[in-house]
């Protein structure tokens, strides 16, 4: 069976909005519901990967009146580690201390908030740099595999302090086991192209085994200086395409 892995990262706006305007549902927000109609639709799976905290809000602030509908919601909606604070490269010189920390704050909230069946045992870290002591550190926190940037042949780049030899393999579509940690590498980042973009960059993908793509959670605002209007439709073009061609959504844990 071919599968795609579908991730958000850079998510805590609509937490912080939920927290604050004390709504009846998680899918009262339109973000929210947008990935629910979304699942809905494709039967796609959502790995949300969080901030910890924002300008004017963190997540120990986040309400736990959602617990129950969180934890129903587990089986395609699924909240992770991805930064403490929206910053260029913030674990790439890091200590053990610091990366353990910041993930273990996150991890604590989504317990208290949503519960273990919400919490996802992989993630991307925010900008794909962390020292080998910050991987051992997410490590300690339960995270069995990363999914980080490799880019092409033709523009290849690294993550994690991945070899060289396993960077390659990651960057031809497989998974790399090192050290306890799954690795593998984002195949698109929908945001950074226009759909018609995104269908081509999908083409050559099709016959691989997985496929990952991501976007990250501020194109989806209009007030966001790079508001992507076009949000929702490049997510349900680039899941037709995926599903017309056999594959099925899941979350990257359940394929390692």
């Amino acid at each position: 069976m071919k599968s795609f892995i579908f991730t958000i990262d850079d998510n805590i706006r609509f937490l912080d909005e939920l927290t604050k305007t004390g709504a009846e549902s998680i899918f009262s927000h339109p973000y929210a519901k947008m990935l629910k109609d979304l699942h809905e639709t494709f039967n796609v799976t959502v790995q949300l990967n969080l901030f910890y905290e924002n300008s004017t809000f963190n997540l120990s602030k986040m309400t736990d009146k959602y617990y129950k509908e969180w934890e129903e919601n587990a089986d395609w909606l699924k909240l992770s580690f991805h930064s403490r604070v929206e910053n260029v490269c913030p674990y790439k010189d890091s200590s053990f201390e610091e990366v353990y920390t910041d993930c273990a704050n996150v991890k604590r909230e989504i317990l208290r908030f949503a519960g273990e069946k919400s919490l996802a045992t992989t993630t991307t870290v925010h900008y794909c740099q962390t020292t080998n002591d910050g991987l051992n550190a997410l490590k300690d926190n339960g995270v069995k595999g990363l999914l980080g940037l490799y880019g092409t042949e033709n523009e290849p780049t690294n993550s994690y302090n991945t070899d060289l030899d396993s960077a390659d393999k990651i960057r031809k579509g497989e998974v790399v086991l090192s050290d306890g940690i799954y690795f593998s590498g984002i195949d698109i980042v929908l945001n950074c192209f226009s759909i018609e973009e995104n269908l081509e960059l999908l083409k050559p993908l099709l016959d691989r085994r997985v496929v990952k793509i991501m976007i990250h959670e501020q194109y989806f605002y209009k007030d966001y200086f790079l508001y992507q209007s076009d949000f929702k439709q490049k997510l349900e073009k680039a899941f037709s395409c995926l599903i017309e061609s056999g594959f099925k959504s899941c979350f990257y844990e359940e394929i390692l």
